[in-house]
């Protein structure tokens, strides 16, 4: 497709963005030539803070496909994108952001708001411009788009001064496709594929781990189809919760620190690691926190890596490479390899462990008046469709849930910020992702401290008639804060909030909101949940000892003082 000539900078951006497909924007209305001649296709959310809409742009796209916008005023709202488009880097999803940009006259003058945003958003992006001339305005809008969703996706970064966008006339642009993800793939060198090969009909205990690169890939056919192939377990990073139906005989949990500790059902994943005699990665940057620092696998283990970033082979890992999109390289494994007609003793005994571990949590006993968070995350599995979507903040209820959620279909329906890790992104990424998928039902847990960086959010899903479901883990402490310092030196010095009730709040913010004490109360609670007309906050009292079984606990219990 071919867009006709804009008048002006602005109309050619809106054009481009319209031909790309995009249909949502998140931001502050700015920058305000760009919203003024907006399409009204698009769709601008104004939101409270830009980190919120950069989360925003963020769940967006890792629900939808296609790549998230967000925008901001330069220098206070720009700054403010800096720790959302951070977590969307870390976890390689196309997000662009919009930004204004002083004058080109003012540049080096002092101005207002003045500051090099390129600079300024180097580590958080994979490109970044400045565009200074109303004639290239569509042509870097259409380039900025094909950086972000080609190779390892992630964030970029196009800054215009107004004049770029107020004046004229605009380049034509050839725009071919929309701009969604995976752009372009790339196949595995065919000699690399048959190594691998003979090495997983070789091994005698082998496991896959699938990280965010396989949702990236879409590659979830490819993946079940060779681990059905040769009956091997497959566990994920976090980031790759989801990349196989938790419900398969041969899903094996999520592995890393954050399900290490004894009683997770994640400690048996990461023991399949450590006993495995080959362990296939597939779509993972083998971050810390994935490894359970560089742990699981170790270094020495048998390792093939398949990554469509060539920097991230060998990293950490002496490994056999192998460039490739994740879907590609499994569909290529699938055609080169024997197949297995029955697990071996070592997976069945895998699969016998995790049988009588979902036994046990199934039958788990809770205090009727107490709320144990484990609970929470028990009930809604059995509330979850198929394709309905939870996201998580940062901390506890990320660890929680990326170990107690089983979905039953494979897919991307977790979302947590296990890229960058900051608190105050589940709201908003429920916002996003509710926005990109309004036929599924939306679900947040959230610890209270997480939630009080975005609880003004609320009044945006209000505003704009998002029916999401907020679960606040209300323990009236910075859960991970407190329990690390007592662990780490004793004593702990400021981690305590005021008693707040979570369910006022969100009704003075136009939502439903309701406070529960007790087991019975939760569970009456989430079934108003079903079928949403409006966004409903359940404030969930919990007892301020409770911890996932996260390595950093697992062999020191937390001691009590105060």
């Amino acid at each position: 497709m071919t867009n006709k000539n804009s008048t002006t900078g602005a109309q050619g951006v809106s054009e481009a963005l319209v031909r790309l497909g995009v249909t949502h924007i998140f931001g502050m209305d700015t920058p305000e030539p760009l919203y003024i001649d907006l399409d009204q296709s698009i769709r601008a959310i104004t939101i409270h803070d830009e980190r919120a809409g950069a989360v925003m742009a963020d769940a967006f796209a890792r629900t939808s496909g296609r790549v998230g916008v967000c925008g901001a005023i330069r220098g206070p709202g720009a700054t403010n994108l800096l720790s959302g488009l951070a977590e969307a880097y870390n976890s390689s999803t196309p997000v662009l952001a919009l930004v204004n940009d002083v004058a080109t006259a003012n540049l080096d003058r002092n101005p207002i708001q003045g500051i090099d945003h390129v600079r300024l958003f180097e580590q958080v992006t994979k490109w970044g411009r400045r565009v200074d001339t109303s004639e290239r305005t569509a042509d870097y809008v259409v380039h900025a788009m094909r950086v972000a969703t080609t190779g390892r996706p992630g964030p970029v970064l196009l800054a215009f001064p107004d004049s770029a966008l107020t004046n004229g006339p605009v380049n034509p642009v050839q725009i071919t496709e929309p701009a969604a993800y995976p752009r372009v793939r790339v196949s595995a060198d065919p000699a690399l594929i048959k190594v691998a090969a003979q090495q997983i009909e070789s091994a005698s205990r082998p496991i896959m781990i699938a990280g965010g690169g396989l949702h990236l890939s879409q590659g979830y056919e490819a993946l079940q189809a060779l681990a059905e192939r040769r009956q091997i377990p497959v566990a994920t990073t976090p980031l790759g919760k989801g990349a196989i139906a938790e419900i398969h005989p041969l899903a094996a949990g999520v592995v890393g620190a954050y399900t290490a500790g004894p009683g997770a059902r994640g400690w048996i994943a990461n023991q399949a690691v450590r006993e495995a005699d080959l362990v296939v990665l597939v779509g993972t940057k083998t971050d810390s926190i994935a490894t359970n620092d560089w742990t699981i696998p170790a270094v020495g283990q048998q390792i093939i890596h398949i990554d469509i970033d060539p920097l991230e082979l060998g990293r950490t890992y002496p490994a056999l490479e192998i460039a490739a999109d994740a879907k590609l390289a499994l569909d290529q494994l699938v055609q080169s390899i024997a197949p297995r007609t029955k697990p071996c003793a070592w997976t069945r005994e895998l699969q016998s462990k995790i049988s009588d571990w979902q036994a046990n949590f199934e039958a788990l006993e809770m205090n009727s008046e107490t709320i144990d968070p484990r609970l929470i995350y028990r009930s809604l599995n059995a509330l979850l469709g198929e394709d309905d979507i939870v996201t998580t903040d940062a901390s506890y209820s990320s660890a929680w849930g990326m170990d107690l959620l089983r979905y039953k279909k494979a897919g991307r329906k977790f979302l947590a910020p296990r890229g960058f890790a900051g608190l105050g992104w589940g709201v908003p990424a429920a916002i996003g992702a509710k926005f990109a998928k309004p036929e599924a039902a939306v679900f947040c847990v959230t610890g209270d401290g997480g939630f009080g960086y975005v609880a003004m959010e609320m009044e945006t899903a209000a505003r704009y008639d998002v029916p999401i479901c907020v679960i606040v883990l209300n323990n009236g402490i910075l859960g991970f804060q407190r329990h690390y310092e007592i662990h780490r030196f004793g004593k702990t010095i400021e981690t305590s909030f005021t008693a707040v009730n979570y369910a006022d709040l969100a009704r003075t913010l136009n939502c439903d909101g309701i406070r529960v004490t007790t087991p019975a109360e939760f569970e009456a609670a989430l079934q108003k949940s079903r079928g949403l007309r409006r966004p409903l906050l359940i404030d969930v009292v919990t007892p301020p000892d409770a911890r996932p079984p996260i390595s950093t606990f697992a062999y020191a219990p937390v001691d009590a003082r105060h």
